[in-house]
């Protein structure tokens, strides 16, 4: 994907169900059989008394909350599923020159590393993963976002399976993100933590 992400650009992104080549990353039960729509607020890591839910906004079910550690030199997040167990954890890079955040599952094992790509009028991060549904197979995931960080495409392989947006009906900092059946929402929910956490430090520089 390359260049600006174009309010036509966008609008025409159609995403794709995968349920028959699921991807997983952080585990495959996370790799639902249906497309879903998920409810996230921006900076949630930084919210400690935030009991904000990542949810799903036609059923309500709740399916992740997001926790960040007050003194972290390397901006700490863990992913927490809704009974509170830690699913997956997020940190700023070893060698974070480019902004780019490592990917951890619960026990610590090193998945990713999602790479931010600078470009001139929009955000992009990338990252290679290993998928836990068929062993040995690789697969490229690309974040496209406009310069405001609220229209957002989510790539796999080239194929779109996840965008975000925020519809003026909802509340200041929150945003849908609608992904298609077969991929892992933890990981594109961490992957749009990334942007988040990218948007800030280019606006705060």
């Amino acid at each position: 994907m390359g260049g600006c992400v174009s309010n036509e650009a966008y609008n025409a992104a159609v995403v794709v169900s995968m349920a028959s080549r699921p991807v997983a990353v952080i585990d495959p039960k996370f790799a639902l059989p249906v497309a879903i729509t998920l409810h996230m607020k921006e900076h949630l890591w930084a919210r400690a008394n935030d009991p904000f839910v990542i949810k799903d906004p036609h059923t309500c079910a709740p399916y992740f909350r997001l926790q960040g550690q007050v003194v972290s030199m390397r901006s700490h997040k863990n992913l927490l599923d809704f009974e509170g167990h830690v699913v997956a954890s997020m940190e700023e890079a070893v060698v974070a020159l480019l902004g780019g955040q490592t990917i951890y599952s619960a026990s610590r094992t090193k998945l990713c590393d999602a790479v931010v790509r600078f470009g001139m009028c929009h955000y992009r991060i990338e990252c290679r993963v290993r998928n836990s549904c068929a062993s040995g197979t690789t697969h490229a995931f690309e974040l496209m976002s406009d310069g405001f960080g609220r229209k957002t495409v989510i790539t796999c392989d080239g194929v779109v399976v996840a965008r975000a947006y925020s519809p003026p009906t909802l509340a200041d900092e929150e945003y849908f993100v609608d992904i298609g059946a077969g991929v892992d929402i933890a990981l594109i929910v961490l992957l749009c933590v990334a942007l988040e956490d990218h948007v800030a430090k280019s606006a705060s520089d």
